[in-house]
């Protein structure tokens, strides 16, 4: 059975220096929007504990138009994107089941901007879902600006929103949202489960050892040139044009990184989704992981953590699961690493991070500690029904896409 569910396709952007122009006026009374709505909204907070609701945000926006022409000349489509999205982010700093960071002021100079647009604000020329020859028309002070992409590939239906952005390493991006049908390619099933273990020593250890995939500690390779460039930033004035560049040259090697660590995700993924039905993983809390600590070990630890990107790589192989018609089960955190695969005998003495062998003197299992792991997290292991896992998913159905999945 399948269903409609929502992701993303990013396209590469090609802009020239009139539109750039354009969007960047977009980009700058996005940005007033969100600093003067989230002033409003902290003093309000701070002075009388009065939480300034979006209604009222809305209607201050409709205010501040109507006294800055300059800020009236632009669309109100990304300007009321603005206002929901700091709403939102202000509801997920309040939440008490996963709180985010504040919403922080953004600054012009920071490199990045982005402005979103609704149905009424843009539209995809020619076939509507990116075929060659197509422009995407968005609504800018100048009437609607055609914006030449990159089509990678069409876009499976058409859009209902689309967001421009310019990240830290001047290239343009253009990102639609479309609803698609999940398991969109379903791939043949095998009748085979496993548990994946995450760590550095090797990346992904499952229940085969011929299924297991190396870590490439992917940000080793440009350690040095990323040090390097940090190194002629700080030499940089600060607010100079050089400075400028020398932030854009360390963010292009920072994107190379990125770009080679989604690649080795997205196949990393792909093979084990291909390979089984269904995988059991273990619940992470990666910030906790790579808080900071005493010492060089633990700075150079985090480090490790960080390159590895486990956070994003679950999120990855849920989605590819999802596209395939597999399953992902997640699994309490805590107890894979200590106990007996077989008998279920907790490790006397702890097991610490340098010991790499699991030995239980209970019933004689010898394993590799990430082997043992692996075997504690299969969906099918008895730990795990004690834990009231149904095999299917935490909640007994198929795994959910998560939020601000991008198609791959």
């Amino acid at each position: 059975m399948s269903a409609m569910v929502e992701v993303r396709y990013r396209y590469r952007l090609r802009v020239n220096r009139t539109q750039a122009a354009l969007l960047q006026a977009a980009f700058d009374t996005c940005r007033f929007v969100w600093n003067q709505a989230l002033g409003r909204w902290e003093d309000l907070w701070r002075q009388e504990r009065i939480s300034l609701s979006y209604r009222a945000a809305d209607k201050e926006l409709t205010d501040w138009r109507s006294r800055f022409e300059w800020l009236a000349e632009q669309p109100s489509i990304p300007q009321q994107q603005v206002l929901r999205d700091l709403y939102r982010a202000i509801s997920a700093f309040f939440s008490r089941t996963n709180p985010a960071a504040r919403p922080r002021f953004k600054s012009r100079k920071a490199g990045y901007a982005t402005a979103r647009w609704t149905k009424r604000g843009f539209a995809v020329s020619g076939s509507g879902i990116g075929r060659a020859g197509d422009r995407l028309e968005v609504a800018t002070g100048a009437g609607r600006v055609p914006l030449r992409l990159v089509w990678s590939r069409p876009l499976p239906s058409p859009p209902s929103s689309v967001t421009v952005c310019r990240d830290h390493a001047a290239r343009w991006w253009a990102s639609f949202v479309v609803r698609i049908e999940a398991p969109a390619q379903p791939l043949a099933l095998t009748g085979r489960a496993t548990g994946l273990d995450l760590g550095l020593g090797t990346f992904a250890t499952t229940c085969d050892a011929e299924s297991d995939f190396p870590n490439p500690r992917l940000g080793r390779g440009t350690a040095k040139a990323l040090v390097a460039s940090q190194r002629k930033l700080a030499r940089r004035r600060k607010g100079s044009a050089n400075r400028a560049k020398a932030r854009r040259r360390r963010a292009r090697i920072e994107a190379k990184i990125a770009a080679r660590r989604a690649d080795f995700h997205h196949q990393a993924a792909r093979s084990l989704v291909g390979a089984y039905d269904r995988i059991g993983v273990e619940k992470l809390a990666v910030k906790r992981l790579s808080r900071r600590g005493r010492g060089r070990r633990k700075t150079g630890l985090n480090r490790s953590i960080i390159d590895a990107g486990w956070g994003r790589f679950l999120r990855v192989l849920t989605w590819q699961a999802t596209k395939a018609g597999k399953q992902v089960v997640v699994l309490p955190a805590g107890g894979s690493t200590q106990q007996c695969s077989d008998c279920g005998t907790k490790a006397k003495p702890r097991l610490e991070l340098s010991d790499r062998v699991f030995s239980c003197q209970e019933c004689g299992l010898v394993l590799e500690r990430d082997r043992n792991a692996a075997r504690n997290l299969h969906p099918d292991h008895p730990r795990n029904h004690r834990l009231g896992c149904t095999g299917a998913g935490d909640d007994g159905n198929k795994t959910s896409v998560p939020a601000g999945t991008e198609a791959a």
